[in-house]
This record gives structure tokens, sequence and C-alpha cells, in this order.
């Protein structure tokens, strides 16, 4: 972990000479769960930011990615007991999502023209995590939560291999100037080792081997406490397939 916090670090102070782009990324990512994590995830939605240093008719081009996924989200009604007594109703509010921050390497199998294929491979590290977080349904002009806790975070390294397709939007835009904005289309398997995760929205069909959390709370007619399901733990390989469209701007000094 310290050795890639110091390859990131190094990257974003390295001075870029006037022969190279920086290149800037913006991207929607769908990642598609498979292997040993397939029964217990279903498909996530997400962002992904990228920054990447390309020398001038060079193919290599190397740099940092942050991807944030959120595969998993419930929300119901409970009743919460403040601490002054008073038990007002309540959104519980469950959360799953992965983050993770990779670095990289692109190799481009074309240089000129206006569509280019690439390959890439990129190492890193992922974090799991699920929070719960309780809001006033009356207070609908404050988006913070009145009570939030971290229920579970574990993480672990990974590897990506990939590739995809890069297009000039010159092609379509005439008075755009040449390999300054491009748009991408991309896909990665990533790879990890064992990690624990939680879902509060997994598939029903195959739930074998998994541990509940729940949450306590409090029945305003009864006053009777009582345990709310809010997901399952389980334990895996990290093994899924993300798919990214975006764009990307170049500057150059």
């Amino acid at each position: 972990m310290r050795l890639l916090a110091a390859f990131l670090f190094g990257l974003l102070t390295f001075p870029v000479k006037a022969q190279q782009y920086r290149e800037f990324g913006l991207g929607y990512t769908y990642m598609a769960p498979m292997g040993p994590m397939q029964p217990y995830i279903r498909q996530g939605h997400g962002i992904t930011l990228d920054y990447y240093v390309k020398p001038r008719k060079h193919p290599l081009a190397y740099g940092i990615e942050l991807m944030i996924t959120e595969y998993g989200f419930d929300r119901t009604q409970q009743a919460y007991s403040f601490g002054n007594g008073i038990t007002m109703p309540m959104d519980i509010v469950v959360s799953n999502s992965i983050t993770s921050l990779m670095a990289g390497t692109r190799y481009n199998l074309r240089q000129e023209g206006r569509l280019m294929p690439f390959v890439t491979g990129k190492i890193g590290y992922a974090w799991f995590t699920t929070s719960l977080n309780i809001y006033d349904p009356n207070a609908l002009d404050d988006c913070a939560p009145i009570d939030s806790e971290l229920l579970l975070r574990d993480g672990t390294f990974v590897f990506s291999p990939g590739g995809g397709l890069q297009y000039d939007l010159s092609g379509i835009f005439r008075k755009m100037r040449p390999d300054k904005f491009l748009f991408t289309l991309n896909a990665n398997l990533i790879l990890g080792r064992q990690v624990n995760y939680m879902n509060a929205d997994a598939p029903e069909h195959h739930q074998p081997n998994a541990t509940d959390v729940t949450a306590r709370f409090i029945n305003t007619q009864t006053q009777v406490v009582h345990p709310h399901h809010v997901g399952n733990v389980y334990q895996s390989y990290m093994q899924m397939m993300d798919f990214r469209a975006g764009f990307i701007f170049r500057h150059s000094k």
C-alpha cells in the first residue's frame, strides 16, 4: 500500500514536458460480478475519474484511476429513539459500495486516425464499504443524516487487465482541434484476493454461508426493541468485469 501511495504521489508531482499530454477522464461504469461473487452481488453503477500522462508520438501512457460504484441500496422506515427519550419514525438507508484506486498503463495499438484501439494493465487496491444512515423524512431541505454508522469495511489488492477503443471527436465536430477531446469505450477484468463484503440487496436465489447483520430499533406502540435485518456478510475472492463509457480531455503545454 505504501508503494502504491508513493507511486501516485510521484505521478501527480512529476513535471510534464512540453512533448507530453495530460489526460483527464470522466466516465460511467457498469460493474458485473463474476465467478464466486456472482451469487452475492447484483450489478453496480458508478463513475470513474482518471488522470494519465502520454508522450506525444508514443503508444504508452501511464496514470491513475479512481472508481466509485454502488451495488446495493435499501431504504426502510423504522422508529428511532433519541437520547432524550423522544421516538420518531426515520428513514433507514443502507448502501453498499466499492471504491478502487489503481495505477495503470495504456498501450495504443494504433497511433494515427480517429479510431484508436488500446490495451491496459492496472494494479491497485479496492475497498468494500457498507454504511447505515438515518434521515429525517420531514427535513426535505437537509441532506445530512442525523446519525450514521460504518457497518463494514474490508479491502484487497487487485489486478486488472483490459482493453478498449478511443474515438477522436474532431471527426464529428469539424471545428474542434484534433487530439483534444476523445470518446472512449473499454472493458476490464478485476481480480483480487478474498474479501468480506455486505449486500443489502443480494440476489434471492442463492445465499449460502451468509452472516446476518442487524440493527436494533424500537416499536412505538409496544415499546419493544426489535432487531432489523440490514444485510448479509459474505466472503469470496474478488472477480468482476467493469464496462466504461466516457470522455477524455487532453491538455498540453
